[in-house]
């Protein structure tokens, strides 16, 4: 039996399915001396290696025999010792990616084949450890190449399934599995981890994660890893509710402690295994376990849960279909004419169409435009922003990815890919962080020949058009049946119809009437019929005609009675807007009035109404635009030199540090820490203080000045830990604040550190590590710190970081100060410079 016909099976039958547990914590708990219940295996020497997934290769029984311990225990899947086995992980190891998988996978299915039972290998595969652009170096094209390697090793070597987990970027997840996908015939479970405050480390929450991994096409999505078990509980549930998959849950064995300088975990099998009988009646399928779990821990899981499944407790809610129509950015979800919220804003205005300035800035790739018309659209009211770049004179290809980037990378918002050619779609989705909303396709044979196979390859939800070779119908019983035709040839590519969602058509009164009547009762056909969603490009109803405010606004009132899911017009228009907002107040979806109130209390009603204005954060030619201070606070990094350029004709360097540059800083860091902002807009600021201090530092060195820095730090990753992307962050912000870095890199020896300390005569130091089989060395590293203060009578304090650590966990391996994040390590470094 394969794969494919054992998982089909088991969905058949609503039997869940069981993976294994950790395997670098059941190494360090061996390598400690200690026994690991069901592993028949003693470590008799100390262990050396670059990386873990060397061991592959060097102690090949030790691998085998807890795998072999995990079979027995009665896991149906058991993963490779591959976690890092990628060629950018393992850059550093004395053996190259294929030499790795090949072993580890011949390690594992030789422990199937001694245990004589049906099982299956899955690859194990997880994150590269670097951060992906725009709030690092890798490119989504790189990191592509790099898994590619690793999958077609998988598959060449006989793994069963690949497990990409652990994964604390979607958009580096979606390189994973494309890479998976497209070069290995191979089923794909994807797997997300969520920190303490129940999002990824890009701000994803628990519904935008599985929606974005749903749309990736794997045949199973979850998370593992991550924070305690009520934690794992409440994102199951998260999750369930909307995964119209398979859901993994695969939790920690509770958060690590430190007791006689070894790193343990407190949840016993038992607890454990009633943690996880819980998220199966919550609806996970496939359950297994991570850092912290053995074979005990998975024995115990296995029995309890197929106990309930005896019990016939859970409901078959496991693999319902779920019917809501969602997209997402990388970290924001919108439900499309959810029965709580309603309808949403799509903003039409990113579109070149009769816009000569916008045409211009195209021709000029001119980003800040587009920038500009996204803030104010935002910050108007839009849920999501349509994106269309369709010039003759252009590469639209090209010049959508570089319009979506940018955007993406200034906003969390989601968007819709508009465009009339499929290859301009195709190329957008590919680089889309997140699953997008994608227009259009249409009752063509071509055109869905065309589109469909591309919204099912990248995921997305499809605005589908009520025409077809003869037209726009002039009846809405005639739109009907080209909506059905749609509908229809979707399911044939695999397409449900919650990710589609239609457009009746809006045609202009001034010329067709009667037919533009016929809208309205489209709606209503098709939503009666098909239980979907719609939506309508508004404002085309008043083509060629005077006041044309006045007929969109009541038209749209009417479209919004009528079942309207989706409207995409101009936000920057008071009517359209009033007549949105006074339609949710009187449906129902305006809890209460509130947000009417919010906008209408206190004004009164305009004379006239300037709709070329939006929001209050941010408004194109305005003085935010000429404000450094909300120019960082934004993140528009393309004016941030300019500004920076001008200030100094009339203030000094410190005075612009010091009046705009630390309270934009200070307002952006309080913002992350109560979960306003996350990373990337954290790191985007930090981008754009970097194009000022260029300035800057020019104007000082021209000028003969200098720039005194607040206190020189010290920062690394520590030995044995290959991971540096909080490192990498909390350098960042502390050059921003004006503090020296030395950042010694990562898997640091421990010696290097107490070099760079007594050669630079540091006072502050600042250690990571992410996995919990490095933080004995951190121990170590603060050890060795402690001894050079005895020795020289010099004071040194010490922060530490990493997933894994608690400010529990640092006070007792001696550190002075726990850094949750980039933002306090600026506080303490404060507390310890006085500056």
């Amino acid at each position: 039996m394969n794969f494919n016909d054992f998982f089909q099976d088991k969905i058949k039958k609503h039997q869940p399915i069981f993976f294994d547990g950790a395997m670098g914590t059941v190494i360090q708990t061996l390598q400690s001396g200690e026994k690991v219940s069901l592993v028949d295996y003693s470590l008799s020497e100390e262990l050396h290696y670059n990386a873990p997934d060397e061991l592959s290769i060097t102690h090949p029984k030790l691998i085998k025999s807890i795998h072999l311990a995990y079979l027995k225990a009665g896991a149906n899947i058991i993963t490779t010792n591959t976690f890092g086995a990628t060629p950018i992980k393992l850059e550093d190891s004395s053996y190259d990616t294929e030499e790795i998988i090949e072993a580890a996978v011949r390690n594992a299915k030789e422990a199937v084949k001694q245990f004589g039972k049906t099982a299956f290998v899955a690859l194990d595969v997880s994150s590269t450890g670097k951060l992906m652009q725009p709030m690092g170096p890798l490119s989504f094209d790189e990191a592509y190449e790099n898994y590619k390697i690793t999958m077609v090793a998988g598959e060449k070597a006989g793994a069963d399934l690949i497990l990409i987990e652990t994964m604390s970027d979607l958009y580096e997840t979606k390189a994973a599995v494309l890479a998976a996908k497209e070069n290995t015939n191979l089923p794909v479970i994807a797997s997300a981890t969520f920190q303490s405050n129940m999002r990824t480390l890009t701000g994803a929450d628990a519904l935008t994660a599985i929606v974005y991994l749903e749309s990736l096409g794997v045949e199973v999505a979850g998370f593992n890893c991550g924070g305690s078990l009520a934690d794992a509980a409440a994102i199951t549930e998260a999750m369930a509710s909307y995964s119209s998959i398979p859901l993994l849950v695969q939790p920690n064995a509770g958060l690590p402690v430190v007791e006689n300088g070894k790193t343990i975990f407190k949840v016993e099998p038992e607890e454990f295994a009633k943690a996880q009988v819980e998220n199966y009646k919550l609806g996970a399928f496939v359950l297994g376990g991570c850092c912290g779990t053995t074979p005990s821990h998975i024995q115990s899981m296995i029995e309890e849960v197929l106990k309930e499944v005896k019990n016939q407790k859970t409901s078959e809610k496991i693999q319902s279909l779920k019917n809501h129509t969602i997209i997402c950015s990388y970290n924001e979800s919108v439900d499309i004419g959810s029965k709580e919220k309603g309808p949403v804003i799509i903003g039409e205005r990113i579109n070149p169409t009769g816009k000569k300035k916008f045409k211009q800035a195209l021709l000029e790739q001119n980003m800040q435009y587009i920038i500009d018309e996204a803030a104010s659209q935002i910050n108007a009211g839009a849920h999501i922003l349509d994106v269309n770049v369709g010039l003759p004179d252009i590469d639209e290809k090209q010049m959508m990815v570089d319009a979506v980037k940018t955007l993406q990378s200034s906003f969390r918002i989601p968007l819709q890919i508009d465009s009339s050619e499929p290859p301009v779609l195709e190329k957008a989705l590919r680089y889309y962080n997140g699953k997008a909303l994608i227009n259009s396709v249409n009752g063509k044979k071509h055109i869905m020949e065309a589109v469909f196979p591309i919204v099912k390859k990248y995921g997305g939800t499809v605005v589908a058009l009520a025409l077809d070779e003869n037209g726009i119908p002039p009846t809405a019983e005639e739109r009907l049946k080209i909506v059905d035709c749609i509908f229809e040839t979707a399911e044939s590519y695999g397409i449900e119809k919650r990710n589609i969602v239609i457009d009746a058509l809006t045609l202009t009164i001034s010329s067709q009437q009667k037919e533009a009547k016929e809208t309205l009762r489209a709606i209503q056909l098709i939503k009666q019929k098909h239980k979907c969603k719609t939506v309508l490009g508004v404002s085309n109803i008043s083509f060629g005609l005077p006041r044309r405010e006045i007929i969109n606004a009541h038209f749209f009132t009417q479209a919004l009675a009528a079942g309207l899911d989706a409207c995409i017009i101009n936000p920057l228009s008071e009517d359209m807007m009033a007549a949105f907002r006074a339609f949710r107040a009187i449906a129902g979806f305006d809890e209460n009035c509130l947000d009417y109130i919010e906008e209408y209390a206190n004004t009164v009603a305009p004379s006239v109404v300037d709709v070329k204005t939006g929001g209050t954060q941010f408004r194109p030619n305005n003085d935010d635009v000429k404000d450094l201070k909300s120019i960082i606070i934004n993140g528009f990094k393309e004016r941030s030199a300019d500004v920076a350029k001008e200030l100094l004709k009339t203030k000094s360097a410190m005075d612009i540090i010091n009046e705009y540059i630390v309270p934009a800083l200070d307002e952006v860091g309080k913002d992350f820490e109560s979960g306003k902002k996350f990373l990337p807009q954290l790191l985007l600021s930090a981008e754009t203080v970097s194009k000022a201090f260029e300035v800057i530092k020019a104007h000082l060195a021209a000028s003969g000045e200098k720039q005194e820095s607040k206190g020189t730090i010290v920062i690394d990753t520590v030995q044995g830990d290959v991971h540096d992307i909080g490192k990498n962050i909390v350098k960042a912000m502390l050059e921003n604040y004006g503090y020296s870095v030395i950042d010694l890199g990562k898997d640091v020896p421990i010696d290097s550190v107490v070099s760079a300390v007594e050669q630079n005569d540091i006072k502050l130091v600042g250690l990571s590590a992410l996995m919990t089989t490095t933080v004995a060395s951190m121990e170590q590293t603060i050890q060795a710190l402690r001894q050079y203060e005895k020795s020289t009578g010099k004071t040194v304090k010490i922060m530490v970081g990493g997933a894994v650590l608690t400010a529990d966990y640092a006070k007792k391996i001696n550190a002075d100060y726990y850094s949750k994040d980039a933002m306090q390590s600026v506080e303490i470094a404060k507390k310890v410079f006085g500056a």
